[in-house]
């Protein structure tokens, strides 16, 4: 069943549509285009280019698979530090709501996990990454399988 959306966008598409008409040179409407026009491409009238059908991917969806870059410590540092700024933000917060509020232990509990952080996200990129090699040279052997 269409969603509300797809629903709209339909009876958008409906109330726009329009037919083309092809006229001869004299006048009469012609059930076929000329010649000239079929064999020349698609051309939209808002400048736009036609879009391209989209490929069917795995799972019916429509969009193409993410394809995750190779681990990186910079990149883990940088990632780690964003989650740190917000987790030492949250953890202030929550001290200040205290009756007796311990800043200190905060500000340690923050750098522990400012240490964590980088090795456990350069680990989970590690293994996402390796996780779709591994599905690539899995596709690789099925495809070579069904040549033969």
């Amino acid at each position: 069943m269409p969603t509300r959306k797809q629903r709209r966008r339909s009876q958008k598409e409906r109330r726009h549509e329009y037919e083309t008409v092809w006229v001869d040179a004299e006048g009469n409407d012609l059930e076929e285009a000329p010649e000239e026009v079929a064999s020349a491409p698609e051309k939209r009238t808002n400048g736009t280019k036609p879009k391209a059908k989209a490929q069917q991917q795995r799972g019916g969806r429509g969009r193409p698979e993410r394809i995750p870059p190779p681990p990186s410590w910079r990149r883990s540092i940088r990632r780690s530090l964003i989650w740190v700024g917000v987790l030492v933000a949250l953890l202030l917060w929550l001290q200040s709501r205290a009756q007796n509020p311990s800043y200190g232990s905060a500000i340690v509990m923050a750098v522990m996990y400012a240490l964590l952080f980088p090795v456990l996200m350069y680990y989970m990129d590690r293994t996402m990454y390796r996780r779709y090699q591994a599905r690539l040279q899995q596709g690789d052997k099925r495809q070579q399988t069904k040549k033969r």
